[in-house]
């Protein structure tokens, strides 16, 4: 699931937005701001919303199979996409596993409740710093210590007590539809920097299964494209969150290491 973050000219962010504009009127009736924006917001998406966010929450172990498309912005304004596929194993509160490989790095995240671990696999080197206790402190951790994003975090972001949708502008329910054979219900939100495309699986168990996010604030509007497979009842056990350094391995510090450039091939 604050979840999809990873292109320098954006990140994913903790709440979803819709595509909805309100036409105003000058007459008398016209609607104040506070109306307008109410009426942009359909209440039926919000609910849905929320009802993703509340199932999120009273998932203990998940596994996810991300498949995500990311689109940077040349100079010149032209767009290049890489993709890639992102595994993610979690234990709520305090265990998470990420595997991350595409076209730009080959890496490994691990927290054990006590340890966060970055290993980059091509360049043979890692980095390790204490962690607070839970996955949802890391994550605010991660972005205003170090400046950057735990992979898909925006499944903890909805998932959390604390999320609210007070950011969002419009909402609209866009209709049916079908990701990979799972029916859905298809959603738009806006915020004031992005707009977000939801699809949440429909029945007893409300799933995001795709997220598509556009960046408003570069004119050629990049997007982040993520398609989730999900596995609620996965085997592991307490080594997968373990760190076990590889022959020859070096160990870096993270504060000097940015884990979207450089060292993270």
């Amino acid at each position: 699931m604050k979840p999809m973050e990873p292109i320098r000219r954006f990140r994913v962010i903790q709440a979803a937005m819709a595509v909805v504009l309100v036409v105003m009127t000058g007459s008398a009736a016209a609607q104040t701001p506070a109306a307008a924006a109410k009426a942009a917001i359909e209440p039926e998406a919000m609910a849905s919303l929320k009802a993703m966010s509340a199932y999120l929450r009273t998932l203990k172990t998940f596994q996810v199979e991300a498949a995500v498309i990311d689109e940077d912005v040349l100079e010149d304004g032209q767009k290049v996409q890489y993709t890639g596929v992102t595994n993610f194993l979690a234990q709520m509160p305090n265990r998470l596993r990420v595997d991350i490989s595409n076209e730009r790095r080959d890496r490994l995240y691990l927290y054990d409740g006590k340890e966060f671990t970055m290993f980059a696999k091509r360049l043979n080197y890692y980095a390790t710093i204490p962690a607070p206790p839970t996955i949802a402190q890391l994550a605010d951790t991660m972005e205003e210590d170090y400046g950057y994003s735990v992979p898909l975090v925006d499944l903890f972001r909805w998932g959390s007590a604390s999320w609210t949708p007070d950011d969002i502008t419009a909402a609209t329910d866009f209709g049916p539809s079908d990701i990979e054979g799972t029916t859905c219900q298809h959603y738009l939100f806006r915020q004031a920097d992005i707009d977000w495309q939801l699809w949440i699986q429909k029945g007893d168990y409300p799933l995001p299964r795709k997220l598509v996010i556009t960046t408003k604030t570069d004119e050629a509007r990049p997007q982040h494209t993520v398609v989730y497979t999900w596995n609620l009842a996965p085997s592991f056990n307490d080594r997968a969150f373990v760190f076990d350094p590889p022959e020859g391995a070096g160990k870096v510090l993270l504060g000097g290491v940015n884990p979207f450039s450089g060292m993270g091939k």
